[in-house]
């Protein structure tokens, strides 16, 4: 069972869009509903912000400007664009201060190009989750800058940890989980819907279909996790001559498991270009 106790730091997420905004739900979520006032949120795009008002004011507070999110918080989860991070590092900096710690969601960014923008001695967690975190599934991987301890990877487990899975990785890593899991999440959706619109192909109901094929990914993934090996449950499904090793050999001659493992490597690649500029 997942750990949903989320530590009680105030907890700042500077960048409101898909990942930033799935944290934000994920935490509320995990939370139980909580949270009062302990999560300060910013957006230099005032429209990303706008759905946090009102109905979620008692648990999230708005802030005005980033400066202001990162004052106001202990832990400061930095969700923005690649491109962005280092204006938006160089912007919350005189803040940093008092064992604040630094939690970079940001792909191809490594720990040493914020902790050059912020400042010696400063703390630096660099994470990197996936949009499942919108439903408590998220899947991140965790390494620590220089200047982070046990204590403070601890803390960052405890916060991410509410949203899903949490792996302590090598920096060298990330680049490569980024293309396996940050952008893997949706290359899954893509089988699951094309196996869906397969069964559409032969006369189901789309949504009958999806739902079918949705469930199939989830009891194939939680088989595995239990301990069944891929092609242990691939020999457990293929009778000789039947439909499943019909279906693998069509899939073999198109090639579709080569394209997949292409589709990973190319995420990683472009994750080590923008590691690249970063540095």
């Amino acid at each position: 069972m997942k750990d949903r106790t989320v530590k009680r730091k105030k907890i700042g997420i500077i960048g409101m869009g898909n990942i930033g905004t799935s944290i934000l739900r994920g935490l509320l979520a995990a939370d139980g509903g909580r949270l009062s006032g302990e999560i300060f949120i910013s957006d230099i795009k005032k429209e990303n912000l706008g759905s946090f008002e009102g109905e979620e004011e008692s648990r999230v507070v708005v802030c005005k400007s980033n400066e202001e999110a990162a004052k106001k918080s202990a832990v400061i989860i930095l969700a923005v664009k690649p491109k962005d991070v280092r204006g938006v590092v160089e912007e919350i900096a005189p803040v940093i201060t008092g064992g604040k710690m630094v939690v970079s969601v940001a792909a191809g960014v490594p720990t040493s190009a914020i902790e050059r923008d912020l400042g010696e001695g400063k703390k630096v967690i660099r994470v990197m989750p996936n949009i499942g975190a919108r439903v408590g599934e998220s899947v991140t991987a965790m390494c620590r800058g220089t200047y982070a301890g046990d204590d403070d990877e601890a803390l960052a487990k405890g916060i991410l940890g509410a949203i899903g899975a949490v792996y302590s990785v090598k920096e060298s890593d990330i680049d490569v989980i980024t293309g396996l899991s940050g952008s893997g999440i949706a290359f899954f959706t893509a089988v699951i819907e094309a196996m869906a619109e397969g069964g559409v192909y032969e006369g189901l109901p789309y949504d009958l279909s999806l739902a079918i094929s949705a469930k199939t990914a989830l009891g194939a993934a939680k088989m595995i996790l239990a301990g069944d090996e891929p092609s242990s449950i691939k020999h457990m499904t293929a009778s000789p001559g039947g439909t499943t090793i019909r279906g693998l050999y069509t899939m073999d001659a198109r090639g579709v498991k080569a394209a997949i493992m292409e589709a990973v490597s190319e995420a990683t690649k472009r994750a080590r270009e923008i590691s690249g500029k970063a540095r």
